[in-house]
């Protein structure tokens, strides 16, 4: 594991910073509040909780389409057609569940990397992974254990992750931020999120993005 580039929080990441403002499309009601990532796997908005429950939901009502109690998770994905889950407590643990049944494929040990969040990167096909231990982002191939430190992003309260146009968002929750990274860890931009209490974050196939506070809404929301 090589390391990249550190990431020293300071301005423009002070939380005094300017920050611009997301364009919001649509506020969306559900009962599935707490911490706990997202997802998007092609057509539903997935998002796990601390408690242990995996939710699918409809990206445009909230609807709850099917729920699963599986393993407590912090981090979610879509990858490779398998959802992928992490406790985000510490634990140096991948699992995999199938979409459909809720059943856990397989347990998979990620060693020195402790997974807090995940997101899928389409575009060279491995997982990106928030490491607590270390603060670092990582780009990990799950099938052969492969892991290439990308930068570290200390200094954050992490409330999810997503790919986005190549970058990575990340959302954080002692500011109330969403920070746009690109891939080498230089800052894009800095976004004030729409409401107090930001937690997990999805994206779809139309750059949509969809973040869920901690009381249960979603803010689907465009970037400027």
């Amino acid at each position: 594991m090589t390391s990249c580039k550190d990431i020293a929080f300071n301005n423009p990441l002070d939380p005094n910073a300017s920050k611009e403002v997301l364009k919001i499309i649509r506020v969306i009601e559900t009962p599935l509040g707490g911490r706990g990532d997202a997802m998007f796997d092609g057509e539903k908005i997935w998002k796990i909780s601390l408690y242990g429950d995996l939710s699918a939901i409809d990206r445009e009502s909230g609807a709850i389409i099917r729920s699963f109690s599986i393993e407590p998770g912090a981090g979610v994905g879509f990858f490779r057609d398998v959802i992928y889950s992490c406790n985000g407590q510490g634990e140096n643990i991948l699992y995999t569940v199938d979409p459909l049944s809720g059943d856990i494929l397989d347990r998979i040990s990620t060693r020195d990397i402790y997974p807090g969040y995940l997101a899928a990167s389409v575009a060279d096909d491995r997982l990106i992974i928030y490491d607590v231990r270390s603060a670092g982002i990582f780009s990990y191939d799950p099938e052969t254990g492969g892991a290439l430190r990308l930068f570290a992003a200390s200094g954050m309260s992490v409330g999810g992750i997503e790919v986005y146009k190549g970058g990575l968002l990340v959302t954080d929750m002692n500011t109330d931020a969403i920070y746009l990274f690109a891939m080498n860890g230089s800052v894009i931009n800095v976004f004030l999120s729409p409401a107090p209490g930001i937690g997990g974050v999805a994206v779809d196939n139309s750059d949509y993005i969809y973040l869920f506070m901690m009381d249960g809404k979603i803010y689907k929301v465009s970037l400027p």
